[in-house]
């Protein structure tokens, strides 16, 4: 099989970056390996099932912003690291969420198929929320 591309990896980085705006869990649930390590920005390792879990949450929020910038590419065969930027803002229960990140993916290619099977997200920031006004 051929190694791939950077514009390939970037291309993938897109695709879930989508399903992460639109919160597509059947897309979401495609793109993380079932035995997928996720770290979470308060220090907790975490599997698939509260990856999902969190993006059932998730899947109540309206999200107005979700951008990934500075994206960095390391492929090594069947093995691609990425790591990036991402700036989110959406609205929870009433709540505004601003919060930017420092993101790392390790995808795996099995099958043909690449997954990402471990993530390390980082806070570069503390959250900003505003709370709703009092009725």
């Amino acid at each position: 099989m051929a190694q791939i591309t950077e514009e390939e990896v970037l291309a993938l980085e897109e695709e879930l970056r989508q399903a992460e705006m639109s919160v597509d869990r059947k897309a979401l649930d495609a793109f993380f390996a079932d035995e997928v390590m996720v770290t979470a920005p308060i220090g907790i390792v975490v599997d698939k099932a509260a990856v999902m879990d969190e993006v059932d949450r998730a899947s109540k929020a309206k999200v107005e912003e979700y951008n990934k910038e500075d994206v960095k590419v390391r492929i090594f065969g069947d093995t691609v690291v990425t790591s990036y930027r991402v700036s989110a803002k959406a609205v929870h229960e009433g709540v505004k969420i601003d919060q930017t990140f420092r993101m790392s993916n390790v995808w795996l290619r099995r099958g043909g198929r690449w997954q990402v099977v471990a993530r390390h997200a980082a806070n570069l920031e503390q959250p900003k929320t505003e709370q709703r006004a009092a009725p």
